[in-house]
């Protein structure tokens, strides 16, 4: 699975949309087994929904997210974990391991 992670600094973005840079992951079950910082490109949310589309993510992991986005990923086949805060990789473990 392909998972994408908005970052400030080292945490997850407070907001999507705020930030172009993100963790992206590719994982199998519990095992992370690629990892890379990356600036996906865009300027502002829409942009960057749909860079993360173009880049074949299947899940994003963000603190906030307006509904319309959210919704927009989500019938683009992208599941969207949001109100999540933390350093990003720590939060990217836990929910792998629910």
């Amino acid at each position: 699975m392909k998972i994408a992670v908005p970052l400030f600094k080292e945490r997850v973005s407070p907001h999507f949309g705020s930030s172009s840079k993100f963790l992206l992951l590719e994982t199998s079950g519990v095992t992370v087994f690629q990892e890379a910082i990356q600036d996906v490109g865009g300027e502002g949310p829409a942009e960057i929904a749909r860079c993360l589309v173009a880049l074949g993510v299947q899940k994003l992991i963000c603190g906030g997210i307006q509904n319309h986005h959210k919704d927009w990923l989500t019938r683009k086949g992208i599941t969207v974990v949001d109100n999540q805060k933390g350093v990003a990789r720590e939060v990217v473990h836990r929910l792998l391991k629910d």
